[in-house]
C-alpha cells in the first residue's frame, strides 16, 4: 500500500467527525451559532468535554465572556442549516434568523439551544487554553438531553450528520 504524506489540512484524516451546532451568547446579549466538529469527550466525574474554536471567532469571544455553551446535536435534515452556520460570520449575519432555527431556553445556562436539534448539552466553562490559532474551552456539563426516538444509551437512528472536510458532509450507518 502506497502512502502519500498530508501536509495541508492535516485534520481531515481525523474525519470524519459529528458536527454540532454550538451556541453561544455575548455579554451584549446577543446569541450566535457555529458548525462545530472539533470535539472530545475530556472526562466522566466530572463530566467534561472540550471544544477547539478559532480565537477570532464571535463564538470565542462570547464563551470567554460568559463562559457557557451549548452544544446542539442536528440530525441529517439540518445539513444545509449547518453549511450555512460553518460559512458566515455571525458579526456579518444573524445566523438564526437566517437559518429560521427557533431559540429555546436552556435548562442550566444562559445560552439558547436550538429546539429543532435532536439533542443538546449545556457546559459552563472550567478552563480556557490556547492551542495555535484556537481556544479550547474545557466545559463542565451540567446538563443533557436528547430525543428518545434517536438514542437509547446508543445512538439507534442513523441520523448523525458527519462532516467529511469543507462543505463535504455524510451520515453513519450502523455495521
Amino acid at each position: 500500500m502506497k502512502k502519500i504524506e498530508i501536509k495541508e489540512n492535516i485534520y481531515h484524516i481525523f474525519h470524519p467527525k459529528v458536527t454540532y451546532l454550538l451556541t453561544s451568547k455575548g455579554k451584549d446579549g446577543k446569541d450566535n451559532v457555529m458548525a462545530l466538529a472539533w470535539l472530545t469527550p475530556l472526562s466522566e466525574e466530572p463530566p467534561l468535554v472540550g471544544i477547539s474554536v478559532w480565537k477570532e471567532s464571535l463564538t470565542s469571544q462570547n464563551i470567554k465572556e460568559t463562559k457557557e455553551f451549548v452544544i446542539n446535536i442536528p440530525d441529517i435534515n439540518l445539513k444545509d442549516k449547518v453549511l450555512l452556520c460553518g460559512s458566515k460570520s455571525g458579526r456579518e449575519i444573524d445566523k438564526f434568523e437566517k437559518a429560521k432555527f427557533t431559540k429555546e431556553n436552556s435548562k442550566k445556562v444562559n445560552v439558547c439551544k436550538i429546539k429543532e436539534c435532536i439533542g443538546h448539552v449545556e457546559c459552563k466553562v472550567k478552563d480556557v487554553i490556547e492551542t495555535g490559532e484556537c481556544n479550547f474551552f474545557i466545559g463542565e456539563i451540567v446538563h443533557a438531553e436528547v430525543s428518545k426516538e434517536h438514542f437509547k444509551k446508543y445512538w439507534v437512528k442513523e441520523e448523525l450528520l458527519l462532516h467529511l472536510g469543507g462543505k463535504f458532509f455524510a451520515k453513519f450507518k450502523k455495521i
